[in-house]
């Protein structure tokens, strides 16, 4: 127990000042492995230990200024939470729930702890796609005082791994990163996932008690927890490993945790979908999304809080790589567009009030609107990048888009949303979410037929099965409240002659975030093809349906129409689509008037002038 917490804390630095290059030439990292007690590495040595980021990368590379940055400071009150962007998802077939969850004050999202949440819980439920520190890194005190105190300290915490973001090395996997965390082996991921070692056993099977410098016990060799295998071949002669290192990060590393792709009847294959337009340039993802070491990485949106590379670089967004005319910090930056060679959009016919209106990303980003709205994945809801035997178009949870909506910019932006779904306790008007654990009890209970496949969309609960539910939740709950069941943007109770009682409700509006990408060139945004893209009667933009077909939305949700979503007056933009369809007409009559005119004053005009030449003679 001891020696298992004690490597929760940082190891002391007793190293020297680390070396500097000053140079943007990579620097050949081939260095000695340290484990999370600060003791070198040799794969010979028995029992050896898994090599800790903390204490190896942070032997040159100041391990706390990192711990500050953008992915690993999620649930720190001290950081802005920034524009809403993408929640994890917290999906459970059997009770017909996903629910959003989020680390940062999102409005719509819900912390870890107010869906009963623990940090490890959080960690095992989404922690293949997590790249360690923060909160899945408690220090010593913290882990202690938690109700899986022993289990941290055998499993030990994650930590940051460098080489999630920075290896050029293809044998880095972090499929190995899944496994592991399955099999609660924590400490020992960035060991695995970088192909240095096979781990043998599981820290899930090991006993509270259990101790590495103790001998298995041969009734239950299974307990016998985590042990490594180094590969040698990876070592020289002084036992260092080379690491292959990029300081810009891949574009396919960063696409592991921010990958989407439309599923469903009718959606493309991956060979007919066009890489964002950047790529196809020639940029990568850090060319915009830029950090230093304390990776304070820009999000590259207008108005951006926080971070030293937004302040420094405001010409990191479209309108400032495209057109500037912003002044920049002394220290860097470009006032004027043009930045990478980006081209000037000139935006002929298309009147000023839209760039007022909707941000860049509104015709240029994403899939384009239909008539309905499609279906899609992404790699933190679904998995995507993990080998999965499992993972169908249908899998849960429901994600749909896009829809075009009003952000915290006050633009519209194209959006992906997901409509909450769960069971609640209320009280004085407000609803908080229940643990699944109780919920799934009372439908064990009150349906004990009930199949769940969790490969298919998320089982639809009938009206009378929602019932039998909430009242056999209410029978073991005393006064003070009720129990309620959120679904398809409305919530529902139990009424006094035993009927659902359905009702509007706040959290049960569905939970949005801007599409950055991938981004189309000018020749394939929205409105190339005229005006009527958008405004048309029936086009997309603002009359799609917002109404999934699927299991969840058993009823119809209060809004079906995009307008409805976006709070714009349908009779308005009716009456101005409609305009658009005699355009040319007005356009015809108008030019035919303009010539009729000009033909009277210039013929008015000769004749005044006429006169004017007999009066001067």
């Amino acid at each position: 127990m001891w020696f298992a917490l004690a490597g929760l804390a940082a190891p002391a630095d007793e190293t020297p000042a680390p070396l500097h290059t000053g140079s943007i030439t990579p620097y050949v990292h081939r260095i000695t492995l340290y484990d999370e007690d600060g003791v070198a590495i040799a794969p010979g040595d028995v029992p050896v230990g898994a090599y800790s980021p903390r204490a190896t990368c942070g032997k040159c590379h100041d391990y706390a200024t990192i711990s500050s940055g953008w992915h690993f400071n999620a649930g720190s009150p001290d950081v802005d939470a920034g524009r809403p962007g993408e929640p994890w998802v917290l999906t459970d077939p059997l009770t017909s729930t996903q629910l959003p969850v989020s680390l940062r004050p999102w409005s719509g999202t819900y912390s870890p702890g107010e869906v009963g949440l623990t940090r490890w819980e959080f960690l095992l439920e989404f922690g293949r796609h997590l790249p360690g520190g923060g909160f899945t890194e408690p220090d010593a005190r913290t882990a202690a005082q938690t109700l899986e105190a022993l289990r941290w300290a055998i499993s030990g915490t994650l930590q940051i791994d460098c080489m999630v973001c920075h290896s050029c090395d293809r044998r880095y996997d972090r499929n190995e990163t899944a496994k592991q965390i399955a099999k609660e082996n924590f400490r020992w991921i960035p060991t695995a996932a970088m192909g240095l070692a096979v781990v043998r056993g599981e820290a899930r099977k090991a006993p509270d008690d259990w101790d590495p410098l103790m001998p298995p016990n041969p009734d239950f060799p299974e307990q016998s927890g985590p042990s490594l295998v180094y590969d040698t071949s990876r070592f020289d002669p002084d036992d260092r490993v080379f690491f292959d290192i990029t300081r810009n990060s891949p574009d396919y590393r960063c696409y592991f945790c921010h990958a989407t792709r439309e599923v469903g009847p009718g959606s493309p294959e991956a060979w007919q979908i066009d890489q964002d337009v950047h790529l196809s340039a020639g940029l990568g993802c850090t060319d915009c999304h830029r950090h230093g070491l304390d990776h304070a990485m820009t999000r590259a949106y207008e108005g951006e809080m926080g971070g030293a590379a937004a302040a420094v670089r405001p010409d990191l967004t479209c309108r400032g790589c495209h057109i500037g005319g912003r002044e920049p910090a002394a220290s860097g930056g470009t006032a004027s567009g043009g930045q990478f060679g980006a081209p000037y959009p000139l935006h002929r016919g298309i009147p000023p009030l839209h760039l007022e209106l909707l941000a860049c990303t509104a015709c240029h980003s994403g899939p384009k609107p239909t008539a309905d709205i499609r279906r899609f994945q992404t790699a933190r809801a679904h998995g995507l990048g993990v080998g999965s035997t499992e993972r169908t178009d249908t899998t849960p949870p429901e994600i749909f888009g896009p829809v075009y909506l009003h952000t915290t910019d006050g633009k519209l932006n194209p959006c992906l949303m997901v409509w909450p779904a769960f069971w609640g306790w209320m009280t004085g008007g407000e609803i908080e979410p229940i643990r699944l654990e109780q919920v799934a009890w009372a439908i064990r209970e009150a349906l004990p037929d009930r199949e769940v496949d969790t490969g298919q969309l998320l089982e639809p609960l009938t009206q009378d099965e929602v019932l039998q539910v909430l009242s056999a939740l209410a029978e073991k709950e005393a006064d003070g409240g009720e129990y309620v069941f959120v679904r398809a943007g409305r919530a529902r109770r139990l009424g006094a002659d035993g009927e659902a009682v359905m009702f509007d409700h706040p959290v049960a509006a569905p939970y949005y975030w801007p599409i950055g990408h991938n981004v189309r060139p000018a020749a394939q945004s929205l409105g190339s093809g005229g005006c009527i893209d958008c405004h048309a009667v029936d086009a997309p933009f603002s009359f799609g349906r917002v109404v999934p077909e699927t299991g969840q939305q058993v009823d119809r949700p209060p809004t079906e129409l995009m307008f409805e979503l976006q709070g714009s007056s349908p009779a308005l933009l009716r009456v101005w689509a409609s305009s658009f369809e005699f355009r040319l007409a007005f356009k015809i009559l108008g030019m035919g008037c303009a010539g009729v005119l000009a033909t009277v004053l210039l013929v008015h005009g000769l004749a005044a002038a006429s006169a004017l030449l007999r009066m001067c003679r």
